[in-house]
C-alpha cells in the first residue's frame, strides 16, 4: 500500500491522481445528493468549435465524436478517461519511468508520458461505455422530446442528411447535438435553426432554417 501511494503521488502519475481524487469526491457529494449527478445522456460541455470548410468539430467535443464517446453522460465518459488514465499512468510509472535519472529527461518523458497516454485511454474508454450506452438509451429517448421546437446554432461547415453538428440550450446547459436535414436546405456555420424532429434509432435531430425576425 505504501508503495502504491508512493508512485501514485510521483510526477507524472500525480496528475491523473489529483484528477482522480477529484472525480472521486465528485460522485461521493453526487450520492450523498449534494449536487446533481446528469445521466441524461448527452454531452454537456462548453466547446470551442472551429468550424470549417471541412465541417469539424474542434476541441474535446471533435475529441469525443472521433473517439465515439457518446450515447453516455458526459460526467461518466470523463471518470472513466480519467482512471484509465491513471491506471495505464502508474503502471508506466512503475515499470519504466521510476529507471530514468531524475533531471530535465525525467520531466520531458513524464509530460509526454501524460499526453500519450491520454490518447490511448480514449479508444479503451469507447471500448468500456460501449455496452452502457443501452442503459441510457431510455433516459435520452425521453428527455429528446423536451427538444422539439428549440432553436440552435450549427456549429459545423455544413449540414446534410447524414451530417451536421448544433449547439442549442437546455434547462441552461449547452449541449451538442447530431443534426440532419433534408437535402434542399443550404446549412452553414452559425446559421439558425429549427428543431422539429427527433431520429431515435441515428440519435439525431431535424433541423429545418429559421429566422429570429
Amino acid at each position: 500500500m505504501e508503495q502504491l501511494f508512493t508512485v501514485a503521488s510521483q510526477f507524472p502519475t500525480v496528475i491523473y491522481s489529483v484528477l482522480l481524487g477529484i472525480v472521486v469526491v465528485y460522485w461521493i457529494i453526487g450520492m450523498l445528493g449534494v449536487i446533481d449527478l446528469d445521466f441524461s445522456g448527452d454531452v454537456d460541455v462548453d466547446i470551442d468549435v472551429d468550424a470549417d470548410a471541412g465541417a469539424s468539430v474542434g476541441g474535446l467535443a471533435g475529441l469525443f465524436l472521433t473517439f465515439g464517446l457518446t450515447g453516455v453522460p458526459f460526467t461518466l465518459v470523463i471518470s472513466i478517461i480519467i482512471l484509465v488514465c491513471w491506471l495505464i499512468s502508474f503502471y508506466l510509472q512503475f515499470y519504466l519511468l521510476t529507471w530514468l535519472p531524475d533531471g530535465v529527461l525525467y520531466y520531458i518523458a513524464g509530460v509526454v508520458s501524460d499526453i500519450v497516454v491520454f490518447f490511448i485511454s480514449l479508444p479503451i474508454t469507447a471500448f468500456i461505455i460501449r455496452p452502457l450506452k443501452g442503459m441510457f438509451s431510455s433516459v435520452e429517448t425521453a428527455s429528446s422530446s423536451n427538444l422539439i421546437g428549440k432553436d440552435a446554432t450549427i456549429v459545423t461547415g455544413t449540414v446534410s442528411d447524414t451530417f451536421g453538428q448544433a449547439r442549442l440550450f437546455n434547462d441552461g446547459a449547452e449541449i451538442l447535438v447530431d443534426v440532419r436535414c433534408s437535402p434542399e436546405h443550404e446549412m452553414s456555420a452559425g446559421d439558425k435553426v429549427l428543431v422539429i424532429e427527433y431520429l431515435q434509432d441515428n440519435h439525431a435531430y431535424i433541423v429545418a432554417p429559421y429566422s429570429l425576425n
